[in-house]
């Protein structure tokens, strides 16, 4: 069958057969497909009419739970396309497993923003990354810094509650049991925030029983606090059934627009990495305030300055040691793996630092030379002492990947495997957009380097944020499942797979195909074991 916008003379390369490493590279065809998956979901924006769902293979039955994701759902508003993803308002979906079958059910969340302009049937609102006024009219004005909250980057389901979450601005309740939004909150599972937002990111620790289970979130400034130059900051806990058990607060130095997206967690200490960004006043006066880019593009890295990783007490043992800031090389951090305590003293963080980060990159402007040398992003372990305030830096493995995840029960302890998206360029300077998924497993006594299994889905297929769901009475820590939603440019279809986690060059042993239906490319999402609404 001839292929359906297809521009190379050659057919395009299948799902678990990858070309050889070293004989492939992204083309302009590579692009093309990419972008045209990042466009507005056929789904209704009302949260009605759910989508048929084919299941190819079998869906294990001991997979039982609920997969959440979030994202952007609407790439373009009433004609105006938007050229940077993380502008789209938030769609939050649900897959439920139970006995072998799934349910869908998915709603966007009902922000301030997004209600008026499907109201108003135009855009109004201008996001982090717009340019100008977005409603097309002449009046621009730029001392207006508010931006729309579109509550697209995470989603957290805990103790029967159900949250949106972006960064930028206040959570967004949503119901568990048709995800319809209740409204945007001050508090989360009854908790007051220090500071009105909740990071779109945070870690389960599992601990030895149920009553030792946590969810672990945090919110921080983004400018400091008045006259003191500290950004108020706060890490808090809830047990399995939602009631906190402990809010820790603190005030990191000089962190203003410090971009903290992520965090990582041990049994004595919170872990936040200081972007070395700030606001760029020159580009701020010489075109923000003319139209010529957005806010966010106003926040820049800085040439030779550092990153800081802010080590935050969690325990009376390590409150002894005090809160310490240890400077790294420059790089960017958006996403970590995990994080342990080793017996010497030393802890261990793994993560996946950028070399750079430019916020005026999107979608127009990336092409195939993007794609050599440039922004790259490795699996990186971080070796630091607290005490000493030392770091040693190695980089484990140098395929280019993002959005990490792992078995929850060994969150914040030593452990051996993780799973990511991933490019199928294994190289030191060359790579790719993120067609595959890859299992990553290391030593945690040393920093040799990651061995790796990697499963294909084919050249015209773009791959989302892989879940981890843990087998009932598993013994191994990786034993379960990988859950992972594909866009496929080619057959223009979006399927959830499903596979066995202990070995994943197998392929899906189940994949859901949702019908006539497009999700866009999502950002996060968590699995909620045995909850099944």
């Amino acid at each position: 069958m001839e292929a359906k916008n297809w521009d190379l003379p050659r057919a395009p390369y299948e799902a678990g057969n990858a070309p050889a490493n070293g004989t492939w590279a992204p083309t302009n065809q590579t692009i093309k497909d990419w972008r045209s998956v990042y466009r507005n979901t056929t789904l209704s924006v009302t949260g009605e009419g759910e989508p048929k769902a084919t299941i190819v293979g079998e869906i294990p039955k001991e997979l039982k739970g609920t997969l959440f994701r979030n994202g952007p759902g609407l790439l373009e508003i009433y004609g105006k396309k938007l050229n940077q993803f993380f502008d789209g308002d938030g769609l939050v979906y649900a897959a439920a497993f139970e006995n072998g079958d799934v349910k869908f059910r998915h709603n966007f969340v009902g922000t301030k923003g997004f209600t008026e302009e499907q109201a108003a049937q135009k855009m109004i609102y201008k996001g982090a990354f717009a340019i100008g006024n977005p409603k097309g009219d002449s009046l621009y004005n730029p001392f207006d810094f508010d931006v729309k909250n579109v509550a697209n980057t995470g989603v957290v389901n805990w103790g029967g509650e159900t949250y949106a979450l972006w960064e930028g601005g206040k959570p967004h309740k949503m119901r568990s049991e048709d995800l319809k939004t209740v409204g945007e909150v001050d508090e989360v599972l009854g908790t007051k925030l220090r500071v009105p937002q909740m990071a779109a990111h945070y870690r389960i620790w599992e601990g030895a029983t149920e009553e030792e289970k946590r969810l672990i979130g945090f919110s921080i400034e983004s400018q400091a606090s008045f006259p003191q130059n500290v950004n108020r900051a706060a890490f808090y806990e809830w047990d399995s059934q939602g009631k906190a058990t402990a809010v820790n607060n603190f005030d990191v130095p000089n962190a203003t627009f410090g971009f903290f997206h992520d965090c990582l967690v041990t049994e004595n200490w919170y872990f936040l990495f200081q972007n070395p960004t700030s606001l760029n006043p020159q580009k701020l006066l010489t075109e923000y305030m003319f139209a010529k880019c957005a806010l966010a593009e106003t926040i820049c890295m800085v040439d030779g300055k550092s990153a800081i990783l802010h080590c935050l007490p969690r325990t009376e043992k390590a409150r002894k040691i005090g809160q310490k800031t240890i400077e790294l090389k420059p790089q960017f951090f958006f996403h970590h793996i995990n994080a342990f305590e080793r017996e010497n003293g030393d802890v261990v963080l793994d993560s996946l630092p950028w070399v750079f980060m430019d916020f005026s990159m999107n979608l127009d402007s990336v092409n195939p030379a993007f794609f050599n040398g440039g922004s790259r992003v490795e699996y990186t372990r971080f070796v630091v002492n607290p005490v000493r305030e030392t770091c040693k830096q190695t980089v484990l493995n140098n395929r280019v990947g993002e959005f990490p995840t792992m078995n929850n029960k060994f969150v914040g302890r030593k452990y051996t495997h993780a799973y990511s998206a991933g490019t199928i360029v294994k190289d030191d300077v060359k790579w790719g957009p993120n067609q595959c998924l890859v299992k990553h497993t290391t030593d945690p006594n040393s920093e040799a380097p990651a061995q790796e299994q990697v499963w294909y889905y084919g050249e015209r297929c773009f791959v989302q944020e892989p879940i981890f769901a843990p087998r009932p009475g598993a013994t191994k820590e990786d034993e379960g499942w990988i859950l992972q939603v594909v866009n496929d440019a080619g057959a223009e279809t979006s399927t959830l797979h499903i596979f066995d986690a202990l070995d994943i060059t197998k392929g899906p042993v189940a994949s859901v195909l949702f019908e006539g239906e497009h999700l866009p490319p999502g950002l996060h999402g968590m699995w909620a074991q045995d909850a099944v609404y």
